[in-house]
């Protein structure tokens, strides 16, 4: 222990403090490497985030169970490289992170004092549109929306002005569709939020450009008249994902393909009709009137007399016995109600004149038994599949069950064609095969990792080779110089220094010599080359210390120089 004390001495500051340098920058470094190694490269997800965006990406990772690192100011997220794509369309399912919009708070900033109207006009429909924009933004389907407001100036001096209107743009998320009532809701909300704005004058279209709300006042039900070839498209497509689901759980999936043909009628109908039924006659109502009159004068000269006009007399009672004439009338009127039929008929646009359907069916692969194997087959050689085809009996099923999927009616003229062909084999496009997020069929971020690690262990071997080694020996080499306990044996380091400081001076028998008559004996001015007195001293006390090995060197000389 004291001679690497005695070494680390004789090595001096500058040296020590060399090694030490080296020793603790080779420390640093395979830190470094071993954290490298071991800890995945972060790259930045987004930046110059909101609060709010921040804290909902962040709760979004966790639940996904992503690592990440938020920056200190929490405007920045960083995940693994390779996690990179996963979190993005993660979030952006989520619609995160928010579009910027501004609101109110525009006026919160400080308006310099030559502002003119146009600009406070200006940023008043901005504020309007970006407050609408995040009141609509909080609909559970809607992702994202933007609001477009027109409000026309009226003209100085001009009696008309134009009305307001609007177009709202929405993103919706995973797809979702919103319903009519909700659609008008949208509408009336942004009516009711902008002054002079009907709710008939806000247009509304998705983020596949589809029109929503057509923003005319008198587009009423016909918009659905004018998107017929959509509404055909979406039935076709409909009916050809029924069919494939269900024949694809008999013979397989993507084994079958089918291909529907819709012809449609979109004209609107409106009919009206009134019939009698003469055979259903109803009594309504009966009128019976009954009418008698009777006469009393007479026509002859007695009746004039005024015996026979005298009340009491028996020429007067003979008179009103005898009544000149007498009428009796009845009248009866029934009123009889015939049954009328009213019928209204309006008859919706999209009703189906016929249907034309063709499915196509791939058939079995079975092993080829009368296959033999080639000379030169491996042990895992399998036997080639061949193709069999399926028989008409399994092709009427499917024909049957198509028709109850479809509604076929075959008075109507509807058409189905279920064939058995083989299907061609799918080959990959050599783009598909030669793409550049792979390097010799592994994953691009794989090689590049790989090709990290073997830089890294390369420099880590040649740092051991060509620093710590030669910093090794010459640390064993320095303390194989040092001087050995009293009457040890010479090392190979002090055999040397002896040797060598025996031929360039003379040596005296040393066992009754002293300092002063050492220095007497030897004279400085002939000694070849310049020898330190430090030198001097220590083979003195080597010579003190190991007389017999001093002996032997002397022999030594002797004998070479005879």
């Amino acid at each position: 222990m004291d001679s690497f004390f005695e070494t680390l001495k004789n090595l001096g500051a500058g040296r020590l403090a060399a090694m030490a340098l080296t020793f603790a920058g080779l420390v640093i470094f395979f830190i470094f490497i071993a954290v490298r190694s071991n800890t995945p490269g972060m790259t930045l997800l987004y930046g110059n985030l909101s609060s709010s965006d921040s804290t909902e990406i962040v709760a979004k990772l966790d639940i996904a169970k992503v690592h990440y690192t938020l920056s200190d100011d929490g405007t920045k997220v960083m995940v693994q490289q390779k996690e990179v794509g996963k979190a993005r369309v993660l979030l952006a399912q989520e619609g995160l992170p928010h579009q910027g919009s501004v609101g109110y708070e525009i006026f919160d900033q400080k308006q310099t004092f030559g502002t003119t109207s146009f600009v406070q006009n200006i940023n008043q429909v901005r504020a309007l549109e970006g407050e609408l924009s995040r009141t609509i933004g909080t609909i559970d389907a809607v992702r994202s929306a933007r609001v477009h407001l027109v409000l026309p100036q009226r003209e100085l001096f001009g009696k008309d002005s134009s009305p307001a209107s609007a177009s709202v743009f929405l993103n919706f998320r995973n797809s979702a569709i919103l319903g009519s009532e909700q659609i008008q809701a949208i509408q009336h909300l942004v009516a009711a939020s902008v002054p002079r704005l009907k709710a008939s004058n806000v247009a509304i279209i998705d983020q596949s450009g589809n029109l929503l709300a057509s923003g005319e006042a008198d587009a009423g039900d016909g918009a659905s008249a004018r998107n017929g070839e959509e509404m055909k498209q979406k039935y076709e497509t409909r009916i050809t994902r029924s069919i494939e689901d269900m024949v694809g759980r008999i013979v397989g999936y993507g084994k079958v393909r089918a291909t529907v043909t819709a012809d449609m009628n979109f004209d609107i109908v409106n009919r009206n009709s009134e019939s009698y039924n003469p055979e259903g006659q109803v009594i309504r109502s009966t009128q019976t009137t009954n009418e008698e009159n009777v006469d009393n004068s007479s026509s002859g000269a007695a009746s004039a007399a005024a015996g026979n006009n005298l009340p009491g007399l028996p020429g007067a009672k003979a008179a009103e016995s005898t009544p000149a004439s007498k009428n009796n009338r009845t009248e009866e009127v029934t009123n009889y109600e015939i049954s009328k039929t009213i019928e209204s008929m309006v008859r919706s646009s999209g009703q189906i004149q016929k249907l034309s359907v063709a499915v196509l069916v791939d058939g079995r692969y079975e092993t080829d038994t009368t296959a033999t194997p080639p000379k030169d087959a491996p042990k895992d050689w399998q036997a080639p599949k061949k193709y069999v085809p399926r028989d008409q009996a399994e092709l009427d099923k499917i024909s049957s069950l198509v028709k109850s999927a479809v509604g076929y009616d075959e008075s109507r003229g509807d058409t189905l064609q279920v064939v058995n062909m083989q299907f061609a084999e799918e080959m990959l496009p050599y783009s598909a095969l030669n793409e550049d997020s792979t390097i010799m069929g592994f994953q691009k971020a794989d090689v590049l990792g790989v090709a990290e690690t073997i830089a890294l262990s390369i420099i880590a071997v040649l740092v051991i080779l060509l620093v710590l080694k030669p910093l090794a020996a010459h640390i064993a080499l320095s303390s194989s110089r040092s001087p050995s306990a009293p009457g040890g044996a010479l090392t190979g380091g002090e055999t040397a220094l002896l040797a060598g400081g025996g031929r360039q001076g003379k040596l005296a028998p040393p066992q009754n010599a002293g300092p002063s008559e050492l220095d007497a004996m030897i004279d400085m001015s002939q000694v070849e080359g310049k020898v330190k007195a430090s030198s001097v001293q220590k083979i003195s006390e080597l010579v003190t210390n190991h007389p017999g090995e001093t002996v032997a060197v002397i022999r030594s000389w002797m004998s070479q120089e005879s």
